[in-house]
C-alpha cells in the first residue's frame, strides 16, 4: 500500500469554559469557587485583540477577545455565566440560546464582536433582579428536565415565546403544534419533552405566574437557572486545554510520528504519544497523540503542526465484509480486543474476524431447541424473521469531559506525610468511585490518592461507565504539564468516538406446539461493535416467554470502526425488534389477537394486569375503525420487554445530621435519572418531614457508597441503603435523648420526637443532642438472586421489570413518512420511589426508542472509513416535533423480595418501542419492517 505523509487531523474546535475557578492545595481535596479567567491568560501568544462593550444582564462589560470568538465561549470563560452551554457547536441543539435585544439566539455561533453595544440575557439573568421567571417555576413544577443540560437553553426560549404568548393571547393555552414550532431548534437527548409540553403550556396559562413551586425534583432550581455545575463547567487555575491527533485512515501502519513541529511552538506546555511507531491504528480518529496548551486554539494549532506517515491497509466498515473470505483480519492478537460490554469478556472462539458462539440459551437445553424447531418447520409451525438494526450514537448533550490535576509527590503531600502522587479529577461518569479505581490501578497510586467529581453529569446513557480516552489524555498531559489539564470532545468527536449501540443482524425463530401453545425458540445475532467485543444480547430473549427449549447464540464481528458500548437496554432493543415481530406473525398465523396470545405465554404477574389497561384504550378496542386504505394509513402495535434486575450490595449511605441540616451523602451518580431525589425520599419517608428538607450530596468519590450508575440498580441499591441509613439516625437520636437527655418515654412520631406530650422537630432534638452520623447499608434481598455469584459487582435479582407498549402510527405512502401520534406504556417495578420522575424516565426511554426506530443512524465513508454523519444535524435524533403523547401507567404493586418494594424502570421503558412502531406499521400497510431506522426509502420499497 502506498505510504500517507499526513499533517495533524482533529475534528474542530474545542470546547472553553469558565465560572469555577481555584483548587486548593490539598492531597485528594479540592474546593472550587466562582470566578473568571484574565483576558491576557486566556488568549494565547501573538493573538490579535478586540475589546467589546456590550451589555450582559443589565450590566455593562468590556470583553477582550480574539476576532472570531463566539458569543458563548466570552460569557463562559471571561464572565463566568456557564449557565450557556455549548454543546453541538453548529446551532442545532439549542443549549447556548440567548436573548440578543429579546430575541432568542444561537450565541455558538455569532461572534463577540458582533454585540457591540447590545444587550445579552443569559438563563442565569432572566432571574437575576428577583423572582423566578414563570417558565422557569414551570419547568421545575412539571419536572420538565432530567440531566438539566439542556434546560438553560429551552429555558431562554421558552421565556421569549411565553412573554410575546401573553402579550397576545393572555392566558390562553397555546396548542403543542405551536410550542414544538417556537422549541423546534432545541433538543433534548434525556427525551423530556413531553414535560416541556406540559410546562410551557402551564405557564402561558398563568399557572406560575406568583409563588415558586415545590418541584418534584430535588436539584430543579439549580438546573432552571444554569446553577448546575458540570465538568464542562469546571476551570481551575493555571488550567492547560488538552487536543488530541487523531487517525485519518480506517486501517493502517503508523510508521513514523513527528511531534517536534508541535513541541517549537508558543504556549505549548505538554505533548504525548499515545500509538508508538509500528503500530496498527484499527479505526478512523483512533486517538494517536495529545497536546496541552495555554488555550484551546494553541491547542489545534500544535496537533495541525504534528506531522505522521502511514500506511494505510483495507478496512472493513460491515457484518458482510468482515466475513468474506479475503477481508483484512482486524485482530492478530484476539485477547486485545476491548470489550464493548463494559465488563469482562466471557471466553469465545475466533474464525478471522468472527468471535463465538456464545450461548445466552445455556440453562434451555439447546441442542434439544435446534432440533424441535427443525421438527416444527416441516411441519409448517415456525414463524420467522431476520432483522437488521443501525448502530445508534449515545451522543448526550454533555459531551465526553475530563479535567484533571496530576500533583507530583511534592506537590500531592502535607508537611510530615512520605511523598506521594494524588490525583484530583472531573470527569463527566456515570461511576465516580469505579473511576477513582480504574485511575489508581492504572498510574499506581492509592485509591485515597485519587479524588473523582461529578456533581452533575449531562447525560451518559451507558457511554460513561468506564474510564475513557479523554480521561487518559487528560491524566497523562496533566502528569508532563505539571498543571491542571482539561479534555473535551468537540462534538465531532463525540459522535465519532463517543460511544454507539452496536448495529446487529439476528434472526428469530419460534415454533408453536399443534395446540398454540410456544414449544421452543432459536435465534442467532451477529453484532458489529467495530473493535471491540463481548456485547452479549440473546440473554435478552430468554427473557420474555417461558420455554423449557431456547438456543440463542452471539456472534461479535469485529470492523475497523471505534468501539461500540453499553447503550440503554444492552442489546434489548434489537433483540425485542426481532423476536416481537415474529410473535405479531405468530398471532396471524394462529389467527389470534396479538394481546391474547401474549397473556397466554406471558407469565409476568404485573404486565397480566397491565393487559387490561391496553385493552380500555380507545384506540386499541376501536382499531378495526382506522383508515388502512389510500395515502394516509394507520395502525397500532404492541411489544412487550422485561429487563434484568441488578443490585449492588455494596451500597452505602452515609447521613450527617445536625441542628442546621440533614446531610446525606453517597458516591452515586445523578444523570438525570433522579438519584439525589431517591435519596431524599427515603430518608423523608422514615423521619417524616419533606424530601426538600434534605441535603443530598452526589458523585464525590470521597464519600461511601460506590454504586455505579448502570443498570437501572441506583434507586433499587441506593435507595434502601438510604431507608436503613434514616432508620438507624432515629434510633441513635432516640437512645441519645432517652440516655442524655432524660427524655424517657422518646419515641419518633411525624417530623420529630415525641416525649412528656410535646414533639420536639428532628433539627431541635440535634441541637439539645449534638451533631450525629450514621451510615447505612443495604441488605440482602429477601427474595434472593438469580445466581449465587456477583457479575462485576452486581448482583442479579429474581424478579424482573416488565413492560408492555400500545403505539398508533400514521404512513404517509406517498412520501414513506411514519409519524408516531400516540404511546400508551405500562409498566410493572413495583413501588416508585419518586413516582413523578419515574414517569420521566420512562417518557425519555420512549423518546429515544422512537428516534432509534425512524431518524438515528450512523453512517461512515466506504473510501476512508471516516464518520460522515459528524454533526447533529446529519445524526438526527428525535426532536419535540416528533413526539406525541405518551401515557404511562404503573402497576404498583409492591414487589415481594425486593428492598423498598421497587426497581428501576430506566432501561425495560426503551426496549419494547421499535417493535412496537413495526407492528404498528405492519398493522397499517401490510408491510413487515425488517430495518432500522423505518426510512422513508425503505418503506417506500417495501410497499412497492
Amino acid at each position: 500500500m502506498k505510504k500517507v505523509t499526513r499533517r495533524g487531523f482533529l475534528h474542530g474546535s474545542l470546547v472553553t469554559t469558565a465560572g469555577i475557578a481555584a483548587a486548593s492545595s490539598t492531597p485528594g481535596r479540592s474546593a472550587l469557587a466562582a470566578g473568571v479567567v484574565d483576558p491576557a491568560a486566556a488568549i494565547g501568544p501573538q493573538r490579535e485583540l478586540v475589546v467589546v462593550q456590550t451589555t450582559v444582564n443589565g450590566k455593562n462589560v468590556a470583553l477582550t477577545v480574539t476576532p472570531d470568538e463566539p458569543v458563548v465561549e466570552s460569557l463562559r470563560r471571561r464572565l463566568g455565566l456557564t449557565g450557556t452551554k455549548r454543546s453541538c457547536g453548529s446551532g442545532t441543539c439549542g443549549a447556548c440560546t440567548v436573548h440578543l435585544d429579546g430575541e432568542p439566539t444561537c450565541s455558538c455561533l455569532l461572534p463577540t464582536t458582533a454585540v457591540e453595544g447590545r444587550q445579552i440575557t443569559t438563563v442565569e439573568g432572566l432571574s437575576a433582579k428577583g423572582p423566578l421567571h414563570p417558565v422557569q417555576r414551570a419547568f421545575m413544577a412539571e419536572d420538565a428536565l432530567q440531566c438539566g443540560f439542556c434546560t438553560p437553553g429551552f429555558v431562554v426560549q421558552a421565556s421569549a415565546f411565553h412573554d410575546e404568548w401573553r402579550r397576545v393571547h393572555g392566558t390562553d393555552e397555546p396548542g403543542a403544534d405551536v410550542i414544538a414550532d417556537a422549541l423546534a431548534g432545541h433538543l433534548c437527548r434525556c427525551g423530556a419533552y413531553p414535560q416541556i409540553y406540559a410546562a410551557v403550556q402551564a405557564a402561558c396559562r398563568g399557572d406560575f405566574d406568583h409563588a415558586d413551586p415545590i418541584p418534584p425534583r430535588l436539584e430543579a432550581r439549580q438546573k432552571v437557572t444554569g446553577a448546575a455545575v458540570y465538568t464542562v463547567d469546571v476551570q481551575l487555575e493555571g488550567m492547560l486545554y488538552g487536543a488530541v491527533l487523531r487517525s485519518p485512515h480506517g486501517h493502517a501502519v503508523l510508521n513514523s510520528l513527528d511531534l517536534g513541529p508541535a513541541q517549537a511552538l508558543p504556549g505549548v506546555k505538554a505533548v504525548i504519544r499515545l500509538v508508538p511507531d509500528g503500530a496498527v491504528v484499527r479505526y478512523a480518529d483512533q486517538a494517536i497523540a495529545a497536546v496541552a496548551a495555554v488555550d484551546e486554539a494553541a491547542a489545534r494549532q500544535a496537533v495541525a503542526a504534528m506531522v505522521s506517515d502511514y500506511t494505510p491497509r483495507p478496512h472493513v466498515l460491515n457484518l458482510d465484509d468482515a466475513q468474506a473470505p479475503a477481508a483484512p483480519v482486524i485482530w492478530d492478537r484476539p485477547k486485545a480486543a476491548p470489550s464493548a460490554s463494559g465488563s469482562r469478556v466471557l471466553k469465545a472462539k475466533w474464525s478471522g474476524n468472527v468471535r463465538g458462539p456464545f450461548s445466552s440459551g445455556i440453562l434451555g437445553k439447546p441442542k434439544a431447541a435446534g432440533k424441535r424447531v427443525d421438527a416444527a418447520l416441516a411441519q409448517g409451525r415456525v414463524a420467522a424473521l431476520t432483522v437488521q438494526t443501525q448502530a445508534q450514537i449515545h451522543t448526550a448533550l454533555e459531551p465526553h469531559a475530563a479535567v484533571a490535576w496530576y500533583k507530583s509527590a511534592a506537590e500531592g503531600t502535607e508537611r510530615g506525610q512520605i511523598p506521594r502522587p494524588t490525583v484530583e479529577l472531573w470527569v463527566s461518569t456515570q461511576a465516580v468511585s469505579d473511576a477513582a479505581e480504574e485511575v489508581a490501578k492504572r498510574w499506581k497510586l492509592r485509591r485515597q490518592d485519587v479524588r473523582v467529581h461529578s456533581p452533575h453529569t449531562g447525560g451518559a446513557f451507558g457511554a460513561k461507565a468506564t474510564m475513557s480516552t479523554e480521561t487518559l489524555v487528560a491524566v497523562e498531559l496533566s502528569k508532563a504539564a505539571g498543571a491542571p489539564v482539561r479534555v473535551v470532545w468537540d462534538r465531532a468527536e463525540e459522535l465519532a468516538v463517543g460511544g454507539y449501540r452496536p448495529a446487529q443482524r439476528i434472526t428469530t425463530q419460534v415454533a408453536h406446539t399443534p395446540q398454540g401453545g410456544l414449544d421452543a425458540l432459536r435465534g442467532i445475532s451477529w453484532t458489529n461493535s467495530g473493535v471491540a467485543v463481548g456485547q452479549v444480547s440473546g440473554m435478552v430473549a430468554r427473557l420474555l416467554y417461558k420455554s423449557d427449549y431456547k438456543q440463542l447464540d452471539d456472534y461479535d464481528v469485529v470492523t475497523n470502526t471505534p468501539p461500540g458500548k453499553p447503550f440503554r437496554g444492552p442489546g434489548g432493543p434489537t433483540q425485542i425488534f426481532a423476536l416481537e415481530q415474529v410473535i405479531d406473525e405468530l398471532s396471524t398465523k394462529l389467527g389470534q389477537d396479538p394481546i391474547t396470545l401474549r397473556r397466554a405465554w406471558d407469565q409476568h404477574p404485573g404486565r397480566l394486569r397491565l393487559y387490561d389497561w391496553i385493552e380500555s384504550q380507545p384506540v386499541w378496542r376501536d382499531r378495526a375503525g382506522l383508515p388502512r386504505q389510500g395515502r394516509f394509513r394507520q395502525g397500532v402495535g404492541v411489544a412487550i420487554a422485561n429487563w434484568f434486575t441488578f443490585e449492588n450490595p455494596g451500597a452505602v449511605v452515609q447521613i450527617d445530621a445536625d441542628s442546621d441540616r440533614i446531610l446525606v451523602s453517597s458516591a452515586v451518580q445523578d444523570m438525570g435519572q433522579g438519584a439525589r431525589t431517591v435519596l431524599a425520599e427515603n430518608v423523608a419517608r422514615v423521619m417524616g418531614i419533606r424530601p426538600h428538607d434534605v441535603t443530598v450530596r452526589v458523585g464525590d468519590s470521597a464519600d461511601p457508597g460506590g454504586v455505579a450508575s448502570v443498570g437501572s440498580c441506583t434507586t433499587l441499591s441506593a435507595g434502601p441503603a438510604a431507608a436503613q441509613a434514616a432508620e438507624q439516625l432515629v434510633q441513635e437520636l432516640l437512645a441519645v435523648c432517652r440516655d442524655e437527655l432524660g427524655w424517657a418515654d422518646a419515641e419518633a412520631v411525624g417530623g420529630g420526637v415525641a416525649h412528656g406530650g410535646a414533639v420536639t422537630a428532628w433539627r431541635d432534638a440535634l441541637a439539645a443532642t449534638g451533631p450525629l452520623r450514621v451510615i447505612g447499608k443495604r441488605k440482602r434481598d429477601p427474595g434472593g438472586y438469580f445466581l449465587p455469584f456477583g457479575v462485576e459487582g452486581l448482583k442479579i435479582g429474581k424478579t424482573l421489570a416488565a413492560a408492555v407498549q400500545l403505539t398508533q402510527v400514521q404512513v404517509d405512502t406517498w412520501l414513506g413518512r411514519t409519524e408516531v401520534q400516540g404511546v400508551w406504556i405500562g409498566v410493572a417495578a413495583g413501588r416508585m420511589h419518586a413516582p413523578i420522575l419515574a414517569r420521566s424516565q420512562v417518557q425519555g426511554a420512549v423518546v429515544q426508542g422512537i428516534g432509534y426506530a425512524l431518524y438515528e443512524e450512523r453512517r461512515m465513508d466506504p473510501t476512508t472509513g471516516q464518520l460522515l454523519t459528524r454533526n447533529m444535524d446529519d445524526y438526527r435524533i428525535a426532536g419535540i416535533g416528533d413526539i406525541p403523547q405518551i401515557t404511562v401507567k404503573f402497576d404498583d404493586q409492591p414487589l415481594d423480595g425486593v428492598l423498598g418494594g421497587g426497581i428501576g424502570v430506566g432501561e425495560v421503558c426503551t426496549l419494547p418501542t421499535a417493535a412496537s412502531i413495526a407492528n404498528a406499521v405492519k398493522d397499517a400497510t401490510g408491510w413487515r419492517p425488517t430495518a432500522l431506522p423505518l426510512r422513508p426509502d425503505r418503506l417506500l420499497e417495501g410497499l412497492a
